[in-house]
C-alpha cells in the first residue's frame, strides 16, 4: 500500500478540482487537446455507458454511470446509413406520387429535413429513398429536369408510343431506367435527333403532323406529360 501510495500522483487540492470542472468545455474543444486525451478524460470521469430498449425507431437512449455513483440518461436520434428519418419519409410518401425527385429534394430541404446521413437531400438521395421503401413517382413526369417519360417523346415524334418501348427494351436509343421500372428519356438536341432518325429510317412508321417539332415547354406538351 506504501508502494502505491508512493507512485500515485496526489489530487489537486480542491479549488483546483473545482476550477478544472468549470474549465472542461474549453479543455475539450481546445487544438492542444488530442482525441487520447480526449478519450482519456471520458475514462477519468464515466464508470460506464448502457444503452437502453429506445422509445421508437429514431431514437437511442443513452445509460451514463459517472465515477461518483451519479447516474444520468440521454436521448439522441439514431442516424445512419439507409435509415431515413421519419419526418422525410412521410413526406416522400406524401408528395412522391405527385412530385418528381429534385422537387422532393427541394422540399426536404426547405423543411430543415437531413437524410439518414445527416446531410441536405438531392434528387439522386430521394430516388434511394423511392426505391428502398417502393414510393414510385408518377409515370408521366421525370424524375430529372431536362428528360421526358415515353408517351411525352412518342407525341413529340408523332408516333405510337409502342415502337418507342420497343427501341428502349432493344437498346436501340437512350434512355435510363429509373426507380419503378419506369423510362426517363434525356430530351436535350442530340438524343432527339437520335430519335428522329429512327423515325426517318423505318418504313413502317408513318408519323403524323401532331407537333413534331413542338417545343416540350409548351401548354400541349404540359398537358400530355400530366395528364391534365
Amino acid at each position: 500500500m506504501a508502494t502505491a501510495q508512493a507512485t500515485t500522483a496526489p489530487a489537486p487540492e480542491q479549488n483546483a478540482l473545482r476550477a478544472l470542472a468549470a474549465d472542461l468545455p474549453r479543455l475539450w474543444d481546445s487544438p492542444t487537446t488530442s482525441h487520447r486525451d480526449r478519450k482519456r478524460l471520458l475514462r477519468s470521469l464515466i464508470a460506464d455507458i448502457t444503452l437502453l430498449p429506445a422509445i421508437d425507431d429514431d431514437s437511442v437512449r443513452i445509460g451514463v454511470r459517472w465515477h461518483t455513483g451519479a447516474t444520468d440518461e440521454l436521448t439522441a436520434l439514431r442516424h445512419g446509413p439507409g435509415r431515413t428519418p421519419a419526418g422525410a419519409l412521410e413526406l416522400v410518401r406524401r408528395y412522391g406520387a405527385t412530385h418528381t425527385s429534385e422537387q422532393l429534394a427541394e422540399r426536404l430541404n426547405a423543411s430543415g429535413l437531413l437524410t439518414g446521413k445527416g446531410k441536405p437531400f438531392t434528387a439522386g438521395a430521394v430516388a434511394r429513398v423511392r426505391d428502398a421503401y417502393k414510393i414510385w413517382a408518377p409515370r408521366t413526369v421525370a424524375i430529372q429536369d431536362g428528360e421526358v417519360s415515353v408517351k411525352h417523346a412518342a407525341a413529340q415524334l408523332g408516333i405510337p408510343a409502342s415502337a418507342v418501348y420497343n427501341w428502349l427494351v432493344k437498346g436501340q436509343v437512350p434512355a435510363r431506367r429509373a426507380p419503378g421500372g419506369r423510362w426517363c428519356i434525356p430530351w436535350d438536341p442530340a438524343t432527339q435527333e437520335i430519335y428522329r432518325d429512327k423515325v426517318a429510317k423505318s418504313f413502317r412508321l408513318k408519323p403524323t403532323n401532331l407537333a413534331a417539332n413542338r417545343d416540350p415547354g409548351s401548354d400541349a406538351t404540359h398537358r400530355d406529360n400530366y395528364g391534365r
